[in-house]
């Protein structure tokens, strides 16, 4: 989606006023953020930063909306492609890999994004679990099913249904086993520190009416589809198998679904797109925990 001329004016007059090294570009997806933050980074002659979890990956292009090869060449980016889609990846890494690209880039750039857990924890100084992977527990709770994983979630931490979306298996056995590993709920487990970790400018994107952002959201998943999602998550479980990673990621779950056999490309669709527009009511909520961001509305 075209960015608006005149959020763009807004921002720089913003920024002129009070300058800072770090400008995050965030928000619900499909509001056009990667178009106004190219234009940004182009005006400002900074580089972009990453904080969409999925745009991680390498190879995993279609069904992330990942900027094309022309759009990442206008600009330097970092961190996009550099894990693979069998390998882990979690916020706490990424605030490691965040301080360490930043630097390299001598402290200023412009962060963008719609991961809310990644973007709190890289700048807002969210304390992340250090916590690792119990293989055993995970592959016990693999072989469960989806109803039987939240209502033990429910019994462990009853308040987690807060920040995990409970139709994705993946999340909710992370959930658990952070919180069986940790004795702790997961509320605690992610606590804020009082000083945020870098001083950085926000900028929300969003829509007035959201039923235009939901219609946009539909639109966009057609058009994945059209522009060869089915075929991209074929030669993805070819290469990796059906990776935890896959599985963790809208429209790759679903599309594995389908070609499983077990419904058609309609419903797959269907299941994409409303699990699409759910996602982008919890990253509003997200984001609207954050006073000092600015919204900028489309109409």
């Amino acid at each position: 989606m075209a960015y608006k001329e005149e959020h763009l004016a807004y921002i720089l007059e913003d920024l002129e006023q009070k300058p800072r090294d770090i400008i995050a570009i965030v928000g619900p997806t499909c509001t056009g953020k990667t178009d106004l933050s190219l234009a940004l980074a182009q005006e400002l002659k900074l580089p972009i930063i990453n904080a969409d979890s999925r745009l991680i990956f390498a190879e995993m292009n279609i069904g992330t909306a990942k900027p094309s090869d022309a759009e990442l060449g206008l600009i330097q980016h970092c961190l996009i492609n550099i894990k693979k889609p069998n390998e882990q990846y979690s916020a706490g890494a990424y605030r490691d890999d965040f301080d360490i690209c930043l630097k390299e880039l001598g402290g200023r750039a412009i962060v963008v994004g719609g991961t809310g857990l990644y973007l709190r924890s890289a700048l807002d100084n969210l304390d992340m679990p250090d916590i690792g992977r119990d293989i055993e527990l995970r592959e016990e709770l693999k072989a469960m099913e989806l109803d039987v994983l939240t209502k033990m979630l429910d019994q462990f931490d009853p308040q987690a249904r807060e920040d995990v979306d409970m139709k994705n298996k993946v999340r909710v056995i992370r959930a658990i086993e952070i919180v069986k590993l940790s004795g702790k709920p997961l509320s605690q487990n992610r606590s804020k520190k009082t000083e945020n970790r870098y001083d950085a400018a926000y900028y929300g994107l969003n829509f007035k009416n959201r039923k235009t952002l939901y219609d946009l959201i539909n639109k966009r998943v057609i058009k994945m589809i059209n522009k060869g999602l089915i075929h991209e998550v074929e030669a993805l479980v070819e290469k990796y198998g059906v990776t935890d990673t896959l599985m963790g990621t809208i429209g790759y779950k679903e599309m594995i679904g389908y070609l499983q056999g077990h419904y058609s490309i309609t419903e797959g669709r269907k299941m994409i797109q409303k699990k699409t527009r759910v996602y982008a009511k919890r990253q509003m909520t997200w984001f609207n925990q954050n006073p000092n961001l600015r919204w900028l509305y489309h109409d």
